[in-house]
């Protein structure tokens, strides 16, 4: 068996009738009308009589020290970059000098300064009275003070403006004290090393040998050698020469015979032949001699001077390796003296300035008071016509929706809408209330 396919239920849409909700709002117009009467007079009686005036004061501060642009350190930094931040006075924004106004220490000496009761003026209460505000694109800052005394309201705001000046400059007074005696106590410091270094240096330069005597002798020798050193040169050249002379020599002594003979004639004898020894190869032979003389002199000088320039050099070397050492231990300390030199200087600068910035006013220098709070006339709360008008909009608002509460919650059927609207089903008739004194006939048929 074939299934058909289910519809989905039609849900009909109860179109909105604005007579029906006019006909309710007429029903409960008397409840509407007396609640907002009755929420007018209760604003009106509470503003007249019940709450009390409150009266505000306001006082305007000019900051003459605004507050400058973070410096960017694109160096490596020095005495002076470390310990400028001791010596600056506090730079502060405006939105600094704002939230000071309502600080706890502050507002305690608000209140000892007037003594005021410790039990109804406590410094939470006191900040919920005060209400500081900087002006827009300025340096001012606005301090209202509200209070139900308009004296009260402006002593407050006046006492609040002076114990903030005297409280900055206090402030001031104890960082400057702790900055002069954190720099005074790194000046001596600084000092103590100082007087050390310089002890260091003067031991160094008076140290024997120091460093004059010992480039005065590496002077001597350098020069020493370098006469050595030419002298052997100049040795090694003659013994050279001498070899050479030698050498011919005995080539020569090679080349002729040591003996000669000579032809005489006797009588009765004749000719006859005797041999003499050669003068020329004595002459030969006894410069041969001289010349191997010279050159053993020669090569007996060139040994020494080879020794005597050997032991120089070693000796150059020992001093050089004493210079190097003395002249590193000597530029160590001399640096290290004009580095100490130098802090010292700063730190006295800094020193000095920082004394000068702990002598100033710094909350007369930086705030002025430019417009003292004066006693009020005219209070400012509370609104009484806008109490009124917010009591009248409330009220309405409230009641009529109170209004229709009320007609979603009644049951009861006593008209014949109400009895088609509960039960769904038509008027087909309405029987009327009949008394004694009134007979009344009639029929109600719904269209």
């Amino acid at each position: 068996m074939e299934q058909k396919p289910v519809l989905p239920a039609v849900v009909e849409e109860e179109a909105i009738d604005l007579r029906r909700y006019l006909k309710i709002l007429q029903k409960w117009s008397r409840v509407i009308i007396a609640g907002t009467v009755l929420s007018v007079l209760t604003a009106g009686i509470l503003s007249w009589f019940v709450l009390p005036p409150v009266y505000e004061a306001g006082a305007l501060l000019l900051i003459t020290q605004p507050a400058e642009k973070e410096r960017v350190v694109t160096q490596q930094e020095g005495v002076e970059e470390v310990v400028r931040p001791l010596t600056q006075l506090p730079e502060m924004t405006i939105n600094t000098y704002v939230g000071q106004l309502k600080a706890t220490a502050l507002l305690d000496r608000v209140i000892k300064k007037l003594r005021l009761d410790p039990v109804l003026y406590t410094p939470a209460s006191l900040a919920g009275m005060i209400k500081a505000t900087a002006l827009k694109d300025s340096n001012l800052i606005e301090v209202k003070v509200q209070n139900t005394d308009p004296v009260l309201a402006a002593a407050i705001g006046n006492t609040l403006c002076q114990e903030y000046l005297q409280l900055i400059s206090e402030k001031n007074q104890e960082q400057m004290t702790r900055s002069v005696e954190f720099l005074r106590n790194q000046r001596d410091e600084c000092d103590a090393k100082l007087s050390r270094a310089l002890a260091e240096l003067n031991r160094l330069e008076n140290q024997a040998p120091n460093l004059a005597v010992l480039e005065q002798e590496f002077q001597r020798k350098s020069e020493l050698l370098t006469s050595y050193q030419a002298e052997l040169s100049a040795a090694r050249v003659e013994a050279e020469q001498l070899v050479a002379a030698t050498e011919s020599i005995r080539r020569e002594l090679a080349a002729i015979s040591q003996t000669v003979t000579t032809q005489t004639y006797e009588a009765g004898k004749g000719y006859t032949g005797s041999e003499q020894v050669n003068p020329v190869y004595v002459d030969l032979a006894q410069r041969l001699n001289e010349k191997k003389t010279a050159l053993a002199e020669k090569e007996a000088r060139i040994a020494a001077l080879t020794s005597l320039t050997a032991g120089l050099s070693n000796d150059l070397q020992r001093l050089q390796g004493s210079l190097s050492a003395k002249r590193n231990q000597l530029e160590r300390v001399q640096s290290e003296v004009k580095r100490l030199q130098e802090t010292s200087q700063k730190l006295a600068e800094k020193l000095t300035e920082t004394q000068i910035a702990k002598s100033l006013d710094l909350g007369a220098s930086t705030v002025v008071v430019i417009s003292p709070a004066e006693e009020p006339k005219q209070p400012v709360k509370p609104k009484k016509k806008l109490n009124i008008a917010v009591a009248f909009v409330l009220g309405l608002m409230a009641f009529t929706g109170l209004a229709f509460v009320l007609e979603h919650l009644d049951y009861t059927v006593k008209t014949p809408d109400d009895a088609a609207q509960h039960l769904g089903l038509t008027v087909m008739g309405v029987i009327p209330l009949a008394d004694r004194r009134t007979r009344s006939y009639g029929s109600y048929t719904e269209p």
